[in-house]
């Protein structure tokens, strides 16, 4: 049944993007989408093998590169996670998670003449559970849990202007610019995918799927530097899953983020290196750990550096670190993780991953429960097999050591497999 509601759901989505992209293209001066329906016979025997194709539905039957050609670009993604408990946290456990990504890229400029500006709208539809509260740590071994809901995403424009700069703004989350890098979205645990964690745990950004008004300009002088600054909606509501992301308001009592990062990407000793660096600066009445006093302003600083070691085999780290202790849960979050792509000569496209997280425990949160807390630390190693070009599963295994960071919840070793395929 969930797979009948995701399939409905992606179709939906596709046919409200069409029609929309159809509505823009009229408004257009002197364009149209122009699609001869022969090509949309899926009698074609020149279709690509299935083992070949860059999307599991190949062309939609002539429908993809038709949108295309117009200026529209439709994805639509669907991943989904199963993991059970097996020892340790607080009671064995076992569940599925999974979730629609669908949307459309639209160029205006191709749409409707509007010189490099580009529109992206998105929804996301996620069903399932998580067996995070069973396992009971501060890290959910579920990545694609959270607000299992539909949810309208990304709502924005994007302008390039110059040569070098680009202005984005509309509904969005900042880790879609700020905090994160590809690497990380290996990973089957929130420890390490998504944006740095422990900005989510002192809520003072959103992530996918949640949206809220903002933006960011971005400075590319070159291929080496890029200089972003970015500001996002925050407030009590910016998590609550039961708007569905159509809440829309901006509220007397919202604060906002102030998002800088810079990015250098070069060689060192020749080999190809990405470092980033940035900081969140948070204006709003965050409620103290101590459940009495509140701070209005929260600053945490975070840093990335990934170094291709030797062809194909990224070495990464990460940090973020916040001295404000009364409001920060991991005020420091340590990080690190190896990805090997067709480390096995007969598998090219393969990943093999390995990752660890320590998060150190806030003491003003360990006196708001009255407990002696510490750290909590995640490893993970997985294989990502990629059976398709359009497919993959990728068997994992985590190992959480004090989940709790107390010490009273057993060390938990959680069992994994993540299956994504793009449509």
């Amino acid at each position: 049944m969930m797979h009948s509601l995701a399939k409905s759901h992606a179709a939906i989505v596709i046919a409200s993007v069409i029609a929309v992209a159809g509505i823009l293209s009229v408004r257009a001066d002197e364009r149209s989408v122009d699609c001869d329906v022969e090509t949309w016979c899926c009698d074609d025997p020149t279709q690509e093998a299935i083992c070949a194709r860059e999307y599991l539905l190949g062309d939609w039957c002539g429908i993809r590169p038709c949108l295309q050609d117009s200026g529209i670009t439709p994805f639509l993604y669907y991943d989904s996670i199963t993991a059970a408990n097996v020892d340790g946290g607080i009671k064995a456990d076992q569940d599925f998670t999974g979730q629609v990504y669908a949307g459309a890229d639209l160029d205006l400029e191709t749409l409707l003449g509007w010189n490099r500006t580009t529109l992206k709208i998105s929804t996301v539809q996620r069903h399932g559970d998580s067996i995070s509260p069973s396992v009971g740590g501060i890290y959910d071994p579920m990545c694609i849990f959270g607000g299992q809901v539909l949810f309208l995403y990304q709502l924005w424009l994007e302008r390039e202007v110059c040569d070098n700069w680009s202005i984005k703004a509309g509904r969005v989350s900042a880790d879609t610019d700020f905090l994160n890098d590809g690497l990380y979205r290996y990973s089957l645990s929130t420890a390490i995918n998504g944006p740095i964690r422990a900005t989510l745990l002192e809520s003072t950004v959103t992530s996918f799927p949640f949206p809220v008004w903002g933006g960011r300009v971005k400075y590319t002088p070159d291929d080496k530097h890029q200089f972003q600054v970015g500001a996002y909606q925050i407030g009590d509501d910016m998590f609550d899953f039961t708007k569905h992301g159509l809440d829309f308001s901006i509220r007397s009592d919202d604060g906002v983020s102030i998002l800088m990062q810079y990015d250098w990407t070069s060689t060192v000793c020749e080999r190809p290196t990405h470092l980033f660096v940035g900081a969140v600066n948070s204006f709003f009445e965050f409620d103290n750990h101590d459940g009495v006093g509140t701070t209005d302003y929260v600053l945490r600083v975070y840093a990335h550096l990934a170094v291709e070691v030797v062809p194909n085999l990224t070495v990464f780290g990460f940090a973020a670190n916040s001295e404000q202790d009364e409001v920060a849960l991991t005020p420091l979050q340590v990080s690190f993780g190896i990805n090997g792509k067709g480390m096995f000569s007969s598998r090219p496209d393969d990943h093999t991953m390995f990752f660890a997280t320590c998060g150190d425990l806030s003491d003003d949160y360990g006196d708001s429960i009255g407990e002696a807390v510490d750290h909590a630390i995640v490893y993970e190693v997985g294989h990502r097999f990629q059976v398709l070009p359009s497919a993959y599963i990728q068997p994992a295994l985590q190992y959480i050591v004090t989940p709790g960071g107390t010490g009273d919840i057993a060390n938990s070793t959680v069992l994994g497999a993540w299956v994504g395929a793009t449509f």
